[in-house]
Order: structure tokens, then C-alpha cells, then sequence
């Protein structure tokens, strides 16, 4: 990965221009400066005549012939209009709609950047079909409005995926546009990020990337606030997002971005940042699910990110709100509110993202923070699972057992309460039953993924945060990403298996063709020669791959059959004892 990929991003250029005498360039430097300071004057504007329509005109395109799912994008000027705040659109409205080859008509709202003072008004899209395109830009001034000709790109194959939604074959997993299965495989990386920590992520084949809008440190968090004066967007911030969405692009991974922090909901609970929300000058920490103007603000915010993040087949998840119970809202009492909140976000996104990213929303880490109110309000039902936080030890002699047990029972939890992809959206940290510094915490990690994988959860747990894992731990990491990179899992009827083993938990799904699994004994130092039974299989012969989860090799495979919806295997002698194999099973 290149080492300048944190600087990169699209502004655009103005030609230098001629001398003019000295009063003539302080009339300008004046105008300059009004002009970047965009409530005080018009925005990439003309002077407003009375009467005259507002005029939009395209001044450029990245490219004529774009690939699918990635960028194409439309410089704008706009005249004629008068222009008190660029990114309210009840004062000016820029959109375009898109339609495609197939005839299918998309609207796209434009945003205006202004990073590095490109004042430039843009539209972007991301195509998902081939063929040629037509589009046309509008602008609405107030009531007054204008419009482009009808315009052309004709978009061509890629190597490229798209986006990810929920499964409608197989709902509790994601699939990504083109029909392939998407399975997560991430860590929490909340701030503090570098491009040390990007290729760590590629390098281990993660594609699954989480971090929070706030002002802690790092590559784009160094920034402040995306909305740090109400109704106005922080451009620094905003073109440092832009780099990330480049970044996670060359290495396919998606990005969970949380829009609110608890932190920023926050006067009284845990981290109290309300201070720095803007919404602080109109109204209570409190108050905030509930009140009217403020979600007038919060609507312009989510189109204004929709409008220039959504395009990028890295962009992967909304996380409306991180740990909602750690804000004054819920903390005071206003639960209604703010699951009604939820649900109101959940559905502007609906309406408004037009490659329907999903969205999900979060409670922190106790035993008794399950909230089925909020999983039937978005998309991706998300528990963060922190053990020390009041989970029960199932087995009070075994720590390490009762550990991956919470997990798998978590998972299958979500897997009989909901026909939706599901995740475990934080886990780790310093609340487990283990210390990060102990060898303990770095095997329960690799529990964890295991167990997670084979109880039916979307992805893996996404671990709070990078800095508790350590290189081991990504090489784990590493080795469940290479086992899941051909299971169908978004188009195929798995569903929970029957297996079990004497001495050992295991676990697995199944369809009735084929199925995968982990088992780990608790009874001895080597899971090797133990017996294991699959039940739910087609009478058949079956080509059976074992996979060692530690060193992330197949070893030799074998032949078995199913008799009787049932099929008998003894794990084969590992070439260094562990406690733990996992195991595919197809239909020859």
C-alpha cells in the first residue's frame, strides 16, 4: 500500500489569474474571502438578478468510462443564486437523477466541498450495471430552479463487488451487490489510526473496519468534529474521510462508521463530551432524540454524508449509535424517544441512501443489555459483549469454556430471535475474564472468532479495539478469513447443525448438502481421535476438509458418509496437539 494514500484526495484547480490594479485585487481578496466564508455570502455563485432563474452548469467528470462500483464523479458551477449556507438544502437543493441502462431511475443528491477552499459543488455515483448511463442536474433556489442537459458515461465491468445489504436468500448474513457473500472479518479502530494500522489490516486479509466521529486522535479523528458549528461541516475532517474511503478501497474492506458516539450524547454518563456537540447551544443532553429542530439538523447531516460517502463500495455500515444506554436520553429515562429515534433514523436512511447501506445501533457490553426493541428498529441487530460486565461463568471451573460459551450462546440468541445479519459490534477490550497482558485473553480471542463463526454470526466480533490484539492475534484473524473465503454463506439455506462430541463443545451449520464447524475439547491437551456426529446431512458420500485453526492449514482430506441424517467423523492427528479443528463438509 502506498505510503502517501493518507493525502489523497480530489479538490479542484482554478486557473491563476491576470494582474488587476491594486483596488481591484482588495475588492477581490474582500469578495475571496466572503465567498469561503460560507455564511456570510453567496457560494460558487453569481450575482442574483431579481427574477432570473438559478443556472447549474457541469464543469467537469473524472472520467467518460467508469468501472462499476467505482467513482464517477460531476464538478458543478452554479449561477445566479444566492446562497446563505451550502449545506442547508431548503436554501439551495443540488441533485441529479441517474438513469440506467436498465431504465431504472436513481436521484443523488449533490454536497458541496470545501476542502483545501475547493469551493466546488459536486455529484457523486457509483454504477452497477454496465452500459451507458444518462444523467441531469438540477438546482433549486428557494423555488427558483435550474437545470443541465441531459448528459452521458457509459460504465464497463470491474473486478469489484459493491456494496453490502442483507441477504434475501439467506438473511442472517450480508451479500454484497454483485450477489457474493460477505462475511466480516474486523477490529474497532475508533481513532489513534496511521497507515501502520491500514496495512495490518490488509495484510491479514481483514475487510472489515470500524471507527467513530470524534475528536481522540489519528488519521481523520485528529480533526474534530464532522459538525462542529451547527448546520456547518468541518471540510478538514470530511476530506480526511474522503482519503480513508480511498484507503479502504485499494484492500476491500467495508467501514462501520459511527455517526454518533455515545460520548456526544453525553453530559452526565461515561466520557461526557456533550460540551463539544453543537446541539449543547439549543438544548439539553436530554432532549435530544425528542427534539424537533435538532433532528432538523441531524436529517441535513445524514444527507450531506449520504450524498458523499455512500457512492464508495467501502462504505458498509451506519452505526447510528455507539452504546446508547451510556447517554443522558436513556440514562434519564427517555427510552421511548429514543427508540422512536432509531426508528425515524432507520428509516431517513431507507428513503434517502439510494445503495441501501445498512444500519445498526448498539447498547454497551452487560449481560443485561439485549434490546429486542432496538434490533426490530434497524437493520443489523448488535450487542457489544464484554464478559467481565456481568455475564454468568457457565462453568465455574473452566473460565476459558464459560468465555466461548457466552459467545456462541449469544450468537445463537440472535440467530433464533432475528432474520437479520448480526453482529457482536464490540467484544475484548479489558472486560473480559482475562487480562490483555495474559496468554489466557489471547486464546479467548481465538475462541471467540471460532465460536462466533460457527453460531451463525455475520462476522466476526469486532474486538475493542486494535490496540489489545497483538500480532498473533491477527495471524488468528488471518487464518478465519482464509477458512470463510469460499463458504456461500449469503446464498445457501444454512441453518444451525446438530453436532456434537464426547468431551468437546462443537458446533457448526449446515444445509442439507454440505456444513462447517468447530470443536474444542475440554477433556484433554489434544483434540485429536476425538468422535465427532453431524446430524441434518443428505444420505450421501461427502468430501470432508479438516482446517487447523492455529497454524491456518487444510490438512488431508477424507471421505464420509451420511446414513440416516447422520455421519460419524474422528478428527485426525494434528502434527502439533491443540485443542480446537475446524471442519467443511461438501456432497461429492
Amino acid at each position: 500500500m502506498s505510503s502517501n494514500l493518507m493525502n489523497t484526495t480530489e479538490h479542484s484547480k482554478f486557473p491563476v489569474k491576470s494582474f488587476v490594479p491594486v483596488i481591484a485585487l482588495l475588492l477581490v481578496f474582500v469578495f475571496s474571502f466572503l465567498l469561503h466564508h460560507e455564511g456570510l455570502a453567496r457560494v460558487n455563485g453569481k450575482s442574483l438578478k431579481k427574477g432570473a432563474d438559478p443556472v447549474v452548469k457541469i464543469t467537469g467528470t473524472n472520467t467518460l468510462t467508469v468501472k462499476k462500483y467505482e467513482k464517477f464523479e460531476v464538478l458543478l458551477n452554479l449561477s445566479k443564486v444566492n446562497i446563505k449556507n451550502p449545506y442547508d438544502p431548503d436554501d439551495i437543493d443540488v441533485y441529479a437523477f441517474f438513469t440506467a441502462p436498465s431504465g431504472k431511475k436513481i436521484k443523488i443528491n449533490g454536497f458541496y466541498d470545501n476542502y483545501r477552499r475547493a469551493n466546488q459543488w459536486k455529484i457523486r455515483f457509483s454504477p452497477n450495471e454496465t452500459g451507458e448511463y444518462n444523467y441531469q442536474i438540477y438546482v433549486n433556489d428557494e423555488g427558483r430552479k435550474g437545470e443541465t442537459t441531459v448528459n452521458q458515461f457509459t460504465a464497463i465491468e470491474s473486478t469489484h463487488h459493491g456494496w453490502i445489504k442483507p441477504s434475501v436468500i439467506n438473511p442472517h448474513y450480508f451479500v454484497q451487490d454483485d450477489g457474493t457473500s460477505f462475511y466480516g472479518v474486523g477490529v474497532y479502530s475508533p481513532w489513534g489510526n496511521n497507515q501502520s494500522r491500514f496495512d495490518t489490516y490488509a495484510k491479514n486479509n481483514a475487510n472489515l473496519f470500524a471507527i467513530w466521529d470524534i475528536g481522540y486522535g489519528g488519521f481523520v479523528n485528529d480533526q474534530g468534529l464532522i459538525e462542529e458549528e451547527i448546520g456547518r461541516y468541518n471540510q478538514k475532517k470530511l476530506g480526511m474521510l474522503d482519503s480513508l474511503m480511498v484507503i479502504m478501497e485499494k484492500s476491500d474492506i467495508k467501514v462501520m462508521y459511527a455517526l454518533w458516539p455515545h460520548d456526544l450524547f453525553s453530559a452526565t454518563v461515561w466520557a461526557s463530551e456533550w460540551k463539544k456537540n453543537p446541539y449543547s447551544k439549543l438544548i439539553k443532553a436530554e432532549d435530544v432524540y425528542s427534539d424537533s429542530l435538532v433532528w432538523k439538523y441531524q436529517k441535513r447531516k445524514y444527507r450531506y454524508m449520504i450524498a458523499r460517502y455512500s457512492y464508495s463500495r467501502s462504505m458498509g455500515i451506519w452505526e447510528l449509535i455507539n452504546e446508547m444506554n451510556g447517554t443522558d436520553g436513556w440514562a434519564k429515562g427517555r427510552h421511548q424517544e429514543a427508540l422512536d429515534w432509531v426508528r425515524k433514523c432507520h428509516r431517513y436512511f431507507q428513503e434517502n441512501d439510494p445503495y441501501n447501506h445498512p444500519v445498526t445501533a448498539s447498547f454497551s457490553g452487560g449481560f443485561t443489555e439485549y434490546r429486542e426493541a432496538l434490533y426490530q428498529r434497524n437493520d443489523v441487530p448488535n450487542i457489544h459483549l464484554y464478559p467481565a460486565q456481568g455475564w454468568p461463568l457457565k462453568y465455574p471451573e473452566d473460565k476459558m469454556r464459560s468465555d466461548l460459551y457466552n459467545f456462541a450462546w449469544a450468537a445463537r440468541r440472535f440467530w433464533n430471535g432475528f432474520e437479520k445479519p448480526a453482529i457482536f459490534g464490540e467484544a475484548g477490550a479489558d472486560l473480559t475474564y482475562f487480562k490483555p497482558t495474559t496468554a489466557e485473553y489471547h486464546t479467548s480471542y481465538h475462541n471467540q472468532i471460532w465460536a462466533a463463526l460457527t453460531n451463525g454470526l455475520s462476522s466476526t466480533p469486532v474486538w475493542w479495539a486494535y490496540n489489545d490484539l497483538n500480532a498473533g492475534d491477527w495471524g488468528q484473524l488471518k487464518n478465519l478469513s482464509k477458512f470463510t473465503s469460499d463458504i456461500n454463506f449469503a446464498n445457501q439455506p444454512f441453518r444451525l447443525s446438530e453436532v456434537s462430541a464426547e468431551g468437546a463443545d462443537a458446533f457448526g451449520l449446515n444445509t442439507p448438502t454440505n456444513a462447517f464447524g468447530w470443536t474444542r475439547s475440554y477433556t484433554k491437551e489434544d483434540i485429536s481421535g476425538s468422535q465427532l456426529t453431524v446430524k441434518g446431512l443428505d444420505d450421501s458420500v461427502y468430501a470432508v476438509l479438516w482446517f487447523d485453526p492455529w497454524k491456518g492449514e487444510y490438512l488431508d482430506g477424507e471421505n464420509a458418509v451420511s446414513k440416516n441424517g447422520q455421519m460419524v467423523l474422528t478428527v485426525p492427528k494434528l502434527s502439533e496437539a491443540h485443542l480446537d479443528m475446524a471442519f467443511k463438509i461438501n456432497k461429492k
